[in-house]
């Protein structure tokens, strides 16, 4: 296995190299369907499938950042369910401490219902929960980290082709002038008169 990686080393990073192209641009198609907070130009679903007592994170596209910039404090949460029926109730909510990074979360809650609910969190707008029963899995990152993978064995490859071939250069180079080391006659004179 390792003489044929070697030998066909060429023609497999240039294989990884298209794999990595096609994977870059699967990546590209998911990002753009999937309705995740860290998805670009996703759009919050409406409801989401939740089961009471589990625990949840609602986020929002670049989190406490995003809404530091609107004027918006994310030190207070009001948020609200609403069942299918119409019935409301106050959700309570667990601000992210200021110490914790996340990327787009700011808080989490139980769940105090099962079934597809409408979540609203008033001056904090459109919330995605991206860890909620119905959310689907995450194959935009799946293609994100295979591109990845791809692009680096084809790098790695292809250099290591690149200095193989290099090197067998040199050396057929050093192969066809070995017999010309002659400089002088046997005479200690010029070889050309």
């Amino acid at each position: 296995m390792g003489s044929f990686v070697l030998r066909y080393r060429g023609v497999i990073a240039v294989v990884l190299l298209l794999a990595a192209v096609l994977f870059g641009g699967l990546y590209r198609v998911a990002d753009g369907v999937e309705k995740h907070s860290y998805n670009s130009g996703a759009v919050p679903p409406d409801t989401v499938q939740l089961t009471q007592g589990r625990t949840y994170q609602i986020s929002v596209p670049g989190g406490r950042k995003a809404l530091a910039k609107r004027g918006i404090s994310t030190s207070v949460a009001q948020c609200s369910v609403t069942l299918r029926s119409g019935v409301s109730q106050n959700l309570t909510v667990t601000p992210l401490s200021n110490d914790v990074r996340p990327t787009n979360a700011l808080a989490t809650f139980v769940a105090p219902v099962s079934g597809s609910v409408h979540l609203d969190c008033g001056p904090w707008g459109a919330v995605y929960v991206d860890d909620a029963d119905n959310t689907g899995w995450d194959y935009a990152g799946l293609f994100l980290l295979l591109t990845a993978i791809c692009l680096t064995l084809a790098v790695a490859l292809g250099l290591s082709a690149l200095y193989a071939r290099h090197d067998d250069e040199v050396q057929r180079g050093v192969g066809a002038g070995a017999g010309d080391h002659e400089v002088a006659g046997p005479d200690g004179g010029d070889p050309l008169s």
